[in-house]
């Protein structure tokens, strides 16, 4: 369990880098994220608003999100909870904010099941 923490931190330092479409970042959350073998045609998250809500929903089944801008007012933002967990994130697109935000919810529940 403590290496896919570890897999899961490195991930979320790498979407807390990007800062738009990277297609190795792509392949990295398709591979640590969805537990997806390496592919060179992984699905464009860090492209897709749509692509990221698809991961939400199958990696965070019943989660409440919202996406929309920071506080002020130019970054986008997106936020996801469920119960006592609450993480929030902003990014430089809309794609990124939603992943770290996702990213962030999945370590925590890693780091209970640890």
């Amino acid at each position: 369990m403590a290496a896919a923490v570890a897999v899961l931190e490195h991930l979320l330092r790498r979407m807390n880098g990007a800062e738009g479409h990277d297609q190795d970042l792509d392949r990295a959350i398709a591979r640590d994220l969805e537990g997806l073998p390496d592919v060179d045609d992984a699905a464009a998250y860090t492209a897709s608003v749509d692509r990221c809500l698809d991961l939400l929903h199958r990696l965070l089944p019943g989660w409440h999100w919202h996406l929309g801008y920071g506080a002020t007012g130019v970054m986008p933002y997106a936020f996801v909870s469920r119960g006592g967990y609450r993480f929030e994130a902003t990014a430089p697109t809309v794609p990124l904010a939603l992943l770290r935000a996702v990213t962030q919810a999945a370590l925590a529940l890693e780091r209970d099941r640890s």
